[in-house]
């Protein structure tokens, strides 16, 4: 297979709109991923089809945007209620969500099992699920979707404490895999997580410390969207004086903790930027923000930071990483909680972590790089999530069902396809 620079050749297909899938054929690197439509979960065939690591599953791409191809059929799923209970200090809480089993899943048939982990303020469970029961038909994978500990609404909320990633939230995504992952038609080599925003934070922390053990040793991949890495990007919130947030940063707010630095441009102004026409001021650590709100464990509190630091566990990572990053940051101002992932995974012992669809175990680019480059993704499915308040009337919506069926599936195809998407290093 012939291997060349994605870092030198991208400027070659742009305009075109090629880049993307010209050096998937000529590069042997992968095709941006599946999108442009959603399963109608009626045709098992299509279900079955090998994943070839293309990310395709359909014809025709728009790689210079991140798009691909409409996901075609798959076959039917069926979905089983959760029954998960943790035990937690001896205080039992029963979490709430489903598992999504692909009708063609069996004991002799086994298929991959991915646990999806919500955002702090979603209710994952019910709302990613038709999305995610039209992923498990096209790709033929199993998924567990639920509600954190105290996340959710109605009767979708699941028992015990938010405790914003701490031993609640880690010992559900836990005890989530090691339960859901030793059912007798889910392949325990191919399992992995999916985090969207916060979800982050319990899933890497729970990957550092119940790594050895006997079901999350076997996690091969993590799947990150827009998750925040550092207590500053955690806290981080557009300036409202009157909810005590700015003018200043709050305390706690340093070079360390925010990942400051005057090389490769991560300076404060372009990390959290002042106001700019429209788009306010950006404020890290302030005492009206969520998580010191709920908490009161303001970025000076070291003891509780250290327990939620992603930047941190993700430098320990084994497996392989994805991260999707969209034009417009669901939370955040600026694309440096990608770069500061992809600077954790260089350091960590993974053998194979990109940011989007630029080069496997590269450096991430910088915004000078980028310019009039497909870097972030946007196309017929939107270019952000809500509530992106850095968008300045930007924002095209990308709905959680148009993330499951047109932005994921192609990387999904890609964590699992390890024979045409190589370990890198």
């Amino acid at each position: 297979m012939r291997t060349c620079s994605y870092r030198n050749l991208r400027t070659l297909f742009v305009a075109a709109g090629s880049l993307c899938a010209v050096l998937a054929s000529a590069c042997g690197d992968p095709a941006p991923p599946a999108g442009g439509g959603t399963t109608t979960a009626t045709d098992a065939s299509t279900a079955d089809a090998p994943a070839d690591g293309s990310g395709r599953t359909g014809g025709g791409a728009d790689s210079a945007t991140g798009t691909a191809d409409t996901i075609l059929a798959g076959g039917p799923v069926e979905t089983d209620e959760l029954k998960v209970a943790i035990t937690v200090l001896g205080d039992q809480a029963l979490l709430k969500g489903v598992v999504i089993k692909p009708a063609a899943c069996s004991e002799t048939s086994k298929c991959p099992f991915i646990v999806v982990v919500g955002d702090y303020d979603h209710s994952a469970f019910p709302d990613y699920v038709p999305g995610a029961k039209q992923l498990a038909g096209a790709l033929k994978v199993g998924l567990a979707v639920f509600n954190l500990p105290g996340l959710g609404a109605g009767s979708g909320k699941s028992e015990g404490e938010d405790d914003v990633g701490g031993k609640y939230h880690q010992a559900a995504v836990k005890d989530v895999m090691h339960l859901k992952a030793a059912a007798k038609w889910v392949d325990g080599n191919r399992i992995g997580y999916l985090t969207i925003g916060t979800g982050l934070i319990s899933v890497t922390k729970a990957l550092k410390t119940f790594g050895t053990t006997s079901t999350l040793k076997n996690v091969k991949f993590l799947i990150d969207v827009e998750g925040p890495v550092d207590r500053c990007s955690i806290s981080q919130a557009p300036m409202d004086e009157a909810a005590n947030i700015g003018p200043a940063d709050g305390p706690g707010a340093t070079d360390s903790s925010c990942h400051f630095s005057s090389s490769g441009g991560g300076t404060h102004a372009n990390m959290y930027p002042p106001k700019t026409g429209n788009k306010p001021a950006s404020i890290v650590c302030a005492p009206g923000a969520w998580p010191i709100t709920k908490t009161g464990a303001g970025c000076n509190d070291n003891s509780w930071w250290s327990e939620r630091d992603p930047y941190t566990a993700l430098k320990s990572a084994n497996y392989r990483y994805q991260r999707i990053q969209f034009k417009h940051d669901h939370r955040l101002p600026s694309y440096w909680a990608s770069r500061l992932a992809i600077q954790a995974l260089a350091s960590s012992p993974s053998k194979y972590f990109q940011l989007n669809n630029m080069e496997p175990c590269g450096a991430a680019w910088s915004d000078a790089e980028c310019e009039g480059q497909p870097c972030w993704l946007e196309g017929p499915y939107g270019n952000g999530m809500v509530p992106a308040p850095y968008s300045d009337g930007g924002l095209v919506k990308v709905t959680f069902d148009a993330l499951f069926t047109q932005v994921l599936p192609g990387y999904v195809k890609r964590m699992l396809d390890t024979e045409a998407n190589k370990d890198c290093r």
